[in-house]
């Protein structure tokens, strides 16, 4: 070996040597800052999902109006969004911001620290002093009605509120997901689907609030009628609207000022005589009773129809004027009782959110029947149930929030239906789906429906049980719409005001349902294919348009203990479509609701 060959070798080295050392070095370091980063971003992560998990209990920790509870969770979500915003700077995070694969998960995780900090600091501060001067737990007043107080009140505080939740949605819809890694959106899921959820109510609430404290009567006395849905004598939106109370509310207080029923209009001369004029295309849906009796006005699943029916009549009848005209039926009570509790009846018994559907659309009719005993029928039965379990919501005796539940549970069953002569009132309950009606286009939502029309003028149907499915095809733009119904009665029932009347005219059995059903499609969209196609009584078929919907009915009869299956296909126009609107008649009894994951497509609206 030569001697200049050891040292060079030496040199050479010692230079690997510093080199491999500076970049072990290097990489401990990198090492480190990456280790301290990790951990600083897991300390963000978690204070994010613990103020996520703190705000979800707001909204029941609100309807309890517990305000020491609110201001705690207050502190801490800020305390929590404070030290994941503060932790989410700094010289480690700029670092990171330079790395491309990097950069745009801590973007996002600044973005959304800083959004959570903002909202929580604007958002929760006037919800807490919205709480301490209002007396939420307090809504129902003696004498009946609603303390408007607290929403006068609330008028001034949402507007804040409001706007912190619209400006922190458009912050996280305005995040790309596009690279970011789950550790950073499992945090930014959970906390935009609360910013989701709350901002387009809010937004809703603020925008409608003082057109629900006119219809309340916070601006002066308003006058509706009530009209009570007897499904056992089943109808497009519920049932036989032979029972109605007009009731005036003033400032929150109810007061229920008259109760009347079918037989008035008889009396009055007002009964066989057409009270409305509508579309020949629309009549040609219904038997040519629709419009001349009360009792059929429902046959439409046209509830603004419906109104506009009553009103007129009324009008024509005594002179009265309606600020509105509403719906409910007996299970709509039934639901409300479990909030009211049991309440005893004049006769000795009690009515309960157990019993109530049975009482009044069943066992009445055994009791009673049309002329009854004692010098009773059953509509007098309806109209002494009523006034007393009014007379018990009148008392204010009863949790608000909890009612506000059942109402909502009622409204969601379809149970519901509002109609204001004042327009802003009207468009809130468009928009919020508790106006029952027809759609004239497909821009906020795309209907179809099945919907029943008893023909056997009994009271059959409280022993109808259905069912109501969708299922759609993107690629063909169709959508199939089934019902499965059953029918079961019992020998046991055996008082001919609930056995079907004209049955024996068509050679059937009096237990045997005789169905108009009902389907229609959307705006824009044809109707391909119905079972049965023809109808069970060729005779009964018919065709029409109801605000620019086409229609189809057919005469489908349903025997004592059978199954049967109805079911339509539509066939959708081209263009976007809003969301899958599914549409059913409400039964006595809870019907099932389902919509295939085909349908999908419809969530987002359907593509074009």
């Amino acid at each position: 070996m030569e001697p200049g060959t050891s040292g060079r070798g030496r040199v050479a080295g010692a230079i690997v040597g510093w080199t491999l050392g500076v970049l072990g070095f290097a990489a401990c370091a990198v090492g480190v800052v990456a280790l301290a980063f990790m951990q600083q971003a897991g300390v963000v992560r978690t204070d994010l999902l613990g103020a996520q998990t703190k705000l979800s209990f707001v909204p029941q920790i609100v309807a309890n109006r517990d305000i020491d509870g609110l201001n705690q969770v207050s502190g801490e979500v800020l305390q929590m969004t404070e030290r994941a915003d503060a932790g989410s700077a700094g010289p480690l995070w700029d670092l990171a911001s330079s790395v491309p694969l990097v950069k745009d998960n801590t973007q996002a995780v600044q973005e959304l620290t800083a959004m959570t900090r903002e909202l929580t600091g604007r958002a929760l501060p006037p919800t807490v002093a919205l709480l301490s001067a209002s007396d939420f737990s307090s809504l129902a007043v003696e004498g009946g009605g609603i303390n408007l107080e607290p929403f006068r009140q609330a008028e001034g505080a949402l507007p804040e509120i409001t706007s912190a939740f619209t400006d922190a949605k458009v912050v996280t819809d305005g995040i790309d997901r596009t690279n970011l890694l789950p550790i950073v959106t499992e945090p930014l899921d959970q906390v935009a689907q609360i910013v989701d959820q709350a901002a387009p109510s809010l937004t809703l609430v603020q925008k409608y609030l003082p057109s629900l404290l006119a219809a309340a009567g916070g601006d002066g006395p308003k006058t509706y009628l009530v009209v009570f849905q007897n499904n056992a004598e089943i109808r497009a939106t519920g049932g036989n609207p032979a029972a109605s109370s007009v009731m005036v509310v003033d400032n929150g207080r109810i007061e229920l000022k008259e109760q009347s029923d079918s037989m008035a209009f008889y009396a009055a001369g007002q009964a066989g005589r057409s009270v409305l004029d509508l579309p020949e295309s629309t009549l040609a849906l219904y038997p040519d009773t629709f419009t001349r009796y009360s009792q059929d006005y429902t046959f439409t699943p046209d509830f603004p129809t419906t109104a506009r029916l009553f009103e007129s009549l009324w009008n024509r009848t005594d002179g009265s004027q309606f600020d509105g005209v509403m719906s409910i039926d007996p299970v709509v009570l039934a639901h409300m009782l479990e909030v009211l509790g049991p309440v005893d009846l004049p006769s000795g018994e009690q009515i309960t959110s157990e019993n109530a559907v049975k009482l009044l659309l069943s066992d009445a009719y055994q009791r009673f029947g049309d002329a009854g005993d004692n010098g009773r029928s059953s509509d007098e039965f309806f109209a002494t149930v009523s006034s007393t379990v009014f007379s018990r919501l009148a008392g204010g005796q009863w949790n608000p929030i909890a009612m506000f539940d059942q109402l909502t549970r009622s409204a969601q069953e379809q149970r519901i239906n509002l109609w204001f002569t004042d327009e802003q009132a009207q468009a809130l309950v468009t928009e919020v789906g508790l106006d029952g009606g027809l759609r004239s286009d497909n821009a906020a939502s795309t209907q179809v429906g099945i919907y029943l029309n008893d023909f056997s003028i009994g009271k059959l149907e409280y022993h109808l049980t259905t069912a109501v499915s969708a299922t759609c095809n993107a690629a063909d733009r169709t959508v199939n719409v089934s019902m499965n119904m059953h029918n079961g009665i019992t020998d046991d029932i055996t008082n001919a005001y609930t056995l079907g009347f004209r049955n024996s005219d068509y050679g059937l059995p009096k237990t045997t349902m005789m169905l108009n059903t009902l389907f229609f499609a959307p705006p824009g969209a044809t109707i391909t294919a119905m079972d049965p196609g023809d109808g069970d009584i060729t005779s009964l078929s018919r065709s029409g348009v109801e605000n620019n919907n086409i229609g189809e009915s057919r005469m489908v009869t349903l025997g004592q203990d059978e199954n049967r299956t109805v079911s339509y296909t539509v066939q959708l126009p081209s263009g976007p479509l809003g969301p899958l609107d599914l549409r059913h008649t409400p039964t006595a009894n809870d019907t099932s609701v389902s919509i295939d994951a085909s349908c999908d497509a419809f969530l987002a609206g359907f593509p074009e």
